[in-house]
C-alpha cells in the first residue's frame, strides 16, 4: 500500500510483526480512523503480509531480539536510521526493549519525534550484570530524546525511575497491554468431556515457566486422572531457550501433557479449558494471553511476578504461585481442582470483571488520543 502524502504518517516499531498484529492492532485501527496512515517495522514474519490487509505500509528490518552483542545492536540503530530517513514518517512509536533503545537514539539522529512504550524489560535487566549497566546507560540516553515514555506495568515504572533512568513527568502509566473484551467475551465449551482442563498458552519458552508447567502436571497425574493438561503455542528451534518437537514428543510419550500446535484464533481454545495458567518467571509486560482468558472470564493461575501479578487477585479471580517453583503450582492447581464449580465460576466472573474495570482496549486508546492531542500531531 502507498502512503497517502497529504496524510501524515506515524510508524510502529517492533521485534516482531506477530507483535504488531496480535496486540496493537485496535491502536492501528484507532490510528487510522484518526487520519493517519501507518507505518509497520519489524523483522519479517508471516503477520506482515496480515498487516498489509489492513491497510498498513510494511518494512521489515533485520534485528536479533534476543542478541546481547552491542556492535550487532549498533548496526541495527543505523538500519532504523536508514529507514526513518528513507520512509519520513511525521512521528514514530516504539515497542519492545530494543525499538525502545536503539529505535529512539535512530529517531533522534533522523530529527524525527518518537515515544517509546516499555512492554517490559526482558533479559537486560534480570541481573544486575554488565548487560544491566550497559543498558541502563543506553536507555537514559535514548529515553532522554523520547517525547513520552509509557509503561504497561507499575514494577517496570518503578524500576526505572528509582534508577534514574527517566524522569516522571516524562512517564504514563497504561492499564496493561489492553485487550478486545467484545472479542474475547465468555462462550459455552463446547466440549461435553468430563476432562479438567488447564492450558498454558503462549510462547513455549522455558522462561515462560513451560518445565514448572510440566514437572507439576507430572506430579498432579496420578492423583487426578481427569485433569488434562494442555500446550498450545509456538515451539523453538534452539533447546536452551525453548521447549522443541523433540521434547513435546518425549512428553506426550509420557502421556503428560497435550500438544495443541499453534493457532490464529486461540477463542476456541481459551473457551474449552477451565483454568489457564502462565507459570512465567521472565520479566512480563503484562501478558496478553492472561488478559484474553480473563476477558473470557477463567480463573487464571499465574506467579507473583512481574506483570502476571496485575492480572490476578490472589484468591479472588485465581491464584498466584511462587516464580519457578513446581511444588508451590502442583499446589495451587489442586487448589483449584478441588473449588467446586460455582466457585470457579465465580472466579472466573470476577477476572472477567476486574479486565474490563482496569484492562480494556478502550482504556488504553484513550491514551493515545490524548498523546495525539498533547504532541499536536492532529
Amino acid at each position: 500500500m502507498a502512503l497517502t502524502q497529504s496524510r501524515k504518517t506515524i510508524a510502529m516499531v517492533s521485534n516482531t510483526a506477530w507483535y504488531l498484529y496480535n496486540l496493537r492492532l485496535g491502536v492501528i485501527h484507532f490510528l487510522q480512523a484518526k487520519g493517519f496512515d501507518v507505518l509497520a517495522i519489524a523483522p519479517h514474519d508471516d503477520f506482515m503480509t496480515l498487516l498489509e490487509k489492513e491497510n498498513c505500509k510494511t518494512v521489515s528490518v533485520e534485528m536479533d531480539r534476543r542478541g546481547t552483542n552491542p556492535l550487532a545492536d549498533l548496526a541495527l540503530m543505523f538500519r532504523l536510521y536508514r529507514i526513518y530517513r528513507a520512509h519520513k514518517p511525521d512521528f514514530i512509536i516504539h515497542y519492545t526493549i530494543k525499538p525502545n533503545v536503539y529505535g529512539s537514539l535512530a529517531a533522534r539522529m533522523a530529527h524525527i519525534p518518537s515515544m517509546a512504550v516499555v512492554s517490559g524489560l526482558g533479559y537486560a535487566f534480570s541481573k544486575r550484570n554488565w548487560l544491566y549497566r550497559i543498558a541502563t546507560r543506553l536507555m537514559k540516553t535514548a529515553f532522554s530524546f523520547a517525547k513520552e515514555v509509557w509503561f504497561v506495568n507499575q514494577d517496570d515504572r518503578e524500576l526505572l525511575l528509582n534508577a534514574n533512568i527517566v524522569p516522571k513527568e516524562k512517564t504514563l502509566q497504561l492499564p496493561g497491554e489492553g485487550v478486545n473484551t467484545e472479542k474475547f467475551a465468555p462462550i459455552p465449551k463446547s466440549s461435553s468431556s468430563n476432562k479438567f482442563v488447564f492450558l498454558l498458552s503462549a510462547r513455549l519458552l522455558w522462561e515462560k515457566g513451560v518445565g514448572v508447567f510440566v514437572e507439576a502436571a507430572r506430579n498432579l497425574k496420578p492423583k487426578y486422572p481427569h485433569a488434562e493438561f494442555q500446550l498450545l503455542g509456538f515451539l523453538s528451534d534452539d533447546e536452551k531457550t525453548g521447549v522443541t518437537k523433540a521434547q513435546i514428543d518425549k512428553w506426550q510419550q509420557e502421556g503428560i501433557v497435550t500438544y495443541l500446535g499453534t493457532t490464529s484464533n486461540v477463542v476456541p481454545f481459551l473457551a474449552n479449558a477451565d483454568c489457564i495458567l502462565l507459570p512465567s518467571f521472565y520479566r512480563e509486560g503484562v501478558p496478553r494471553a492472561l488478559l484474553e482468558a480473563a476477558s473470557m472470564a477463567k480463573p487464571i493461575i499465574t506467579t507473583d511476578n512481574v506483570g502476571c501479578r496485575d492480572v490476578v487477585e490472589d484468591g479472588v479471580t485465581g491464584f498466584l504461585a511462587k516464580p519457578n517453583n513446581s511444588a508451590h503450582l502442583a499446589e495451587k492447581m489442586e487448589q483449584m481442582l478441588n473449588l467446586s464449580e460455582t466457585e470457579r465460576q465465580e472466579m472466573g466472573k470476577k477476572s472477567r470483571e476486574k479486565v474490563i474495570r482496569e484492562f480494556d482496549e478502550r482504556l488504553v486508546l484513550q491514551e493515545y488520543d490524548a498523546m495525539l492531542t498533547r504532541l499536536r500531531l492532529l
